[in-house]
């Protein structure tokens, strides 16, 4: 199973949600968080460090694991990380990674998006809301 991680990037009450390149493999055109693959050598906070930098121009530091979910369907173990911004502002630097990047609250988010229009990761969470309750 690979290890990937999605990155969760609060400012104030909202979080950082990327709308996936519809060149993308997996999940073209699909709303999740900024998110890469743990490379051989990395751990996660490296894999997230360096994802935040390549997708959106940022520093970013790692807080804390949120949760820890297995994707059973792609051979993936998920790690949500809430991480801060510590330099520079998100843009998209790659449009074949990320089409669009917006800010939002969680509530904000699972209401404009239905479950086809939204990620694996994202729709975890819709359906267990006590995990992200406290960063509302």
């Amino acid at each position: 199973m690979k290890d990937h991680v999605a990155l969760l990037l609060k400012k104030d009450n909202m979080f950082l949600f990327i709308k996936r390149s519809k060149n993308k493999k997996t999940l073209p055109g699909i709303w999740a968080f900024p998110s890469g693959t743990v490379e051989i050598g990395e751990n996660i906070y490296e894999t997230a460090k360096r994802e935040a930098d390549e997708e959106l121009g940022i520093k970013i530091d790692v807080h804390k694991v949120l949760t820890v979910k297995e994707l059973n369907e792609f051979n993936v173990r998920l790690h949500f990380l809430i991480c801060e911004i510590i330099s520079g502002f998100p843009f998209i630097k790659d449009r074949n990674e990320i089409e669009e990047i917006s800010w939002m609250t969680f509530s904000q988010f699972f209401n404009k998006y239905n479950y086809e229009q939204i990620g694996h990761g994202l729709i975890f969470l819709r359906e267990n809301p006590n995990i992200w309750q406290e960063y509302i």
